[in-house]
């Protein structure tokens, strides 16, 4: 299935639309994995400042994890979700780095498509 999205973005009274690319959605794949954040940071459990930082990382990568993952083509969000459920702590870091490089894998094939 296709879907593509835009935004309205509004200010001091004039409306721009901004039209995001096509996002191809896979039923599997189309809902970010819900990793537990206090699992993934237990290691830390009797250490209150390094528990803390990895909470506060951990919430940082799912928030930039869930806005890459719309942007992301069907078949490397599934290999990233996996590649994340496989690591022992850091599950969102790890699924936000995987996509921030499919992503940008996707970007240079498409540019380097359009070369010849």
């Amino acid at each position: 299935m296709l879907r593509s999205f835009y935004f309205a973005i509004v200010t001091a009274g004039a409306i721009a639309f901004v039209f995001s690319p096509p996002v191809y959605a896979d039923p599997q794949t189309a809902v970010l994995p819900d990793f537990s954040i206090e699992k993934s940071c237990q290691v830390f459990a009797g250490h209150p400042r390094p528990l803390a930082l990895c909470l506060f990382q951990e919430s940082h990568y799912r928030g930039e994890a869930t806005g890459m993952w719309p942007r992301t083509p069907d078949p490397d969000r599934g290999k990233c979700a996996e590649l994340a459920g496989m690591s022992e702590r850091g599950k969102y870091q790890v699924l936000s780095r995987c996509l921030r490089a499919a992503i940008s894998e996707a970007a240079w094939k498409d540019a380097v498509g359009t070369i010849k």
